[in-house]
């Protein structure tokens, strides 16, 4: 019993010097995260705007799968917006050794609303495609302006309504297990969808070499398997940004709420570092998709390549004199 308030004194004493500690990894985290997120920030909005003024101004690219990837630049904007600078913000104050709980619940707020709405957009992309190959002729009548238009009002609505339920009822751990799952079932809905949509694309180019399929149907095939393939590439890099965010709010949620005292004995004796530096992470992984994704959208299309890198410098024409 003698040994009880020693030991409790000690865990506590443990966990006072690991809080006031900022070691110089943690340091060297803040500094490289501050400097790499400012530069990145305005290019992430820039880009993202670009691409959603290309999709609507230019004819040829309005079509079905490219104004959903220009929803999805929606949610990567607002990001470079909302969330970006946030962090930027509370990162500069940490490393200061101040704090802004406004700052850091907004923060929260914004990013956990912006990743279910990444997540959701990245399903509603996937099943375009599912839909476009696998389900042909019934795709004009299931992909419509008006059902794209209705999928992303109520995205944004379930999203944000999650996180006003999660400010009135200050449930944060819940919110944060929701979102980890809903990362998940993203993941396992994405990856069922291209297994399919791998299967039916081997099946039509064996019928296409056998020479089965009309001039036609394998021009149709042609242009989807093109539009599939920049997908692909937008699919692989949200997901290796969003998995190890769903990873970290799922396990950190799961601690919280099952193991109890456990998780406060067990916290104070990991290093700070290294929970800082994980946290930065995951965080980074997210905001640089949003600066990937309007860079993959340029790279697979040569009209938007042209339209958004032509707004980056003004024509030097030189008229001659009359």
């Amino acid at each position: 019993m003698a040994n009880v308030p020693s030991s409790n004194f000690t865990s506590k004493f443990l966990s006072t010097m690991v809080d006031q500690e900022l070691t110089y990894l943690v340091k060297i985290s803040y500094i490289t995260n501050i400097i790499f997120h400012s530069i990145a920030c305005p290019f992430t909005v820039l880009l993202n705007v670009l691409v959603i003024l290309a999709v609507k101004s230019r004819p040829r690219l309005r079509n079905k799968p490219n104004i959903l990837l220009a929803c999805l630049a929606v949610t990567d904007a607002m990001n470079g917006v909302a969330a970006q600078p946030a962090f930027i913000f509370s990162t500069t104050l940490k490393l200061l050794r101040m704090t802004s709980q406004t700052l850091e619940f907004f923060h929260n707020i914004a990013s956990r609303a912006l990743y279910v709405c990444s997540a959701l957009h990245l399903m509603l992309v996937t099943w375009e495609r599912l839909v476009a190959i696998k389900f042909t002729m019934h795709y004009p009548y299931i992909v419509t302006n008006r059902n794209i238009k209705l999928a992303v009002i109520a995205f944004w609505i379930v999203c944000l309504s999650s996180e006003l339920v999660a400010l009135i009822t200050n449930q944060t751990i819940f919110t944060n297990a929701l979102t980890g799952l809903v990362l998940i079932a993203c993941v396992i809905f994405v990856s069922f969808s291209y297994g399919m949509l791998y299967r039916e694309t081997r099946r039509h180019e064996r019928l296409i070499k056998a020479g089965q399929l009309p001039q036609e149907e394998k021009e149709r095939f042609s242009k989807e398997r093109k539009a599939l393939k920049t997908t692909v590439y937008v699919v692989g890099a949200v997901l290796m940004c969003l998995t190890p965010a769903a990873a970290w709010l799922l396990v950190s949620s799961f601690l919280r709420v099952s193991a109890g005292d456990f998780w406060a004995q067990v916290t104070p004796q990991l290093p700070q570092s290294t929970r800082y530096t994980v946290q930065l992470t995951v965080r980074t992984f997210v905001y640089f998709n949003s600066l990937v994704n309007p860079i993959i959208y340029c790279w697979r299309q040569k009209e938007m390549r042209q339209f958004v890198f032509s707004k980056f410098w003004v024509s030097q024409d030189v008229h001659p004199a009359n």
